[in-house]
């Protein structure tokens, strides 16, 4: 090799480590990458070359093939979170796990059509609450059918995330924005737990972004992102079956609300999250999460345990997993089956005077 081509490589490899420090990424390239796709006379990805020179897919890197374990290691350093098991999960992270969807049926999780095994939805044959403006053809592979991860997801493994609250910087929380059509607009913000919640506590959790206006949609807030497919189960109105316009900003409600903060005010139930029968509110449950208020979440340098009424917010995720749970319809608890299941009862953390 010259001594230009050294003092090349030197930069350019200087340059990468300094990059990859900063990156959620970490360890040897060859864990994730091949140059050529042929190593010892065979293929490396059996189904050809990827893009970005990557061995496997989303699904092949973040599926357990062989156990139940939901963090593994690639290479010595490499932690990788699973959200597609072969056996029954041990734990469940944040996401959830195909693996119930999979082997327990439709209505356990979201049918993404490239995790092995799983198959169009059964019954369903597009999201539920599904927005008029994704009717045209051209949607349909996201808001008919998930054909793929990145329906959801845009992953930039190497974006720099090392801020507290995760942007676009930082290639979003948890890569939520779609491939085929994110904008600036409709990435999610939030904090990421360093192990997806694999151990989690009152002040060991995710941390979702909340909005200022509760039925906005650029706000880069969690329920926001569900709602784009599923806005109609989010909107402040919809149509009844006689064709009249109900609006349920207002009691009574007839869907549950998204993303309007715990009220304020002691004589309501809710004010007591998490603390049935006491003085004030309880710490935060991460069985039922809360979304933050925006301004809220912009300072904070970690997760809280502290949850404040007037301020923090119902969310999808309050109640669903977003992969798939054990629950029929991606329930974080058995709500079919409490009380009689001797399980928590989630519906209680914010209805505290009906447990």
């Amino acid at each position: 090799m010259s001594g230009v081509s050294k003092v090349f490589w030197g930069i350019f490899l200087s340059l990468f480590i300094s990059f990859c420090v900063k990156a959620k990424v970490s360890g040897p390239c060859a864990n994730c990458h091949t140059m050529h796709n042929y190593q010892g006379g065979e293929l490396v990805s059996a189904n050809g070359t990827r893009p970005f020179l990557l061995k496997d897919s989303c699904a092949g890197c973040h599926t357990n093939s062989s156990g139940s374990e939901v963090i593994v290691t690639m290479g010595e350093v490499t932690k990788v979170p699973i959200v597609n098991t072969a056996s029954e999960p041990l734990t469940s992270l944040a996401g959830g796990n195909f693996y119930w969807v999979r082997e327990q049926g439709d209505r356990k999780g979201h049918n993404c059509l490239s995790i092995p095994g799983i198959s169009e939805d059964q019954t369903l044959t597009e999201a539920p609450g599904k927005p008029t403006s994704a009717s045209g053809t051209s949607c349909a592979g996201c808001h008919d059918r998930i054909s793929g991860c990145e329906s959801c997801h845009s992953p930039h493994h190497h974006a720099d995330d090392s801020a507290p609250v995760v942007g676009e910087e930082g290639g979003w929380y948890r890569f939520l924005n779609s491939s085929y059509h994110g904008t600036n607009s409709t990435g999610v913000k939030g904090i990421e737990d360093d192990d997806w919640e694999y151990t989690v506590s009152s002040s060991d959790h995710n941390e979702y972004n909340g909005c200022n206006n509760p039925y906005g949609n650029e706000d880069n807030s969690m329920s926001n992102y569900c709602a784009g497919c599923h806005q109609q189960f989010h909107g402040i109105n919809y149509t009844d079956t006689d064709g009249n316009v109900v609006y349920d900003n207002q009691s009574p409600w007839f869907r549950h609300p998204t993303h309007l903060a715990l009220p304020d005010d002691p004589d309501k139930e809710y004010y007591y999250y998490n603390n049935p029968g006491g003085s004030g509110p309880g710490s935060y449950n991460p069985l039922v999460p809360v979304a933050r208020d925006p301004d809220e979440l912009s300072t904070m340098t970690g997760p809280s345990s502290v949850v404040t009424p007037g301020k923090d917010q119902v969310m999808c995720l309050s109640c669903h997993r977003a992969h798939a749970s054990p629950y029929d319809h991606l329930l974080r608890w058995d709500y079919d089956g409490w009380p009689g299941n001797g399980e928590a009862n989630g519906c209680s953390v914010c209805h505290t005077a009906k447990d």
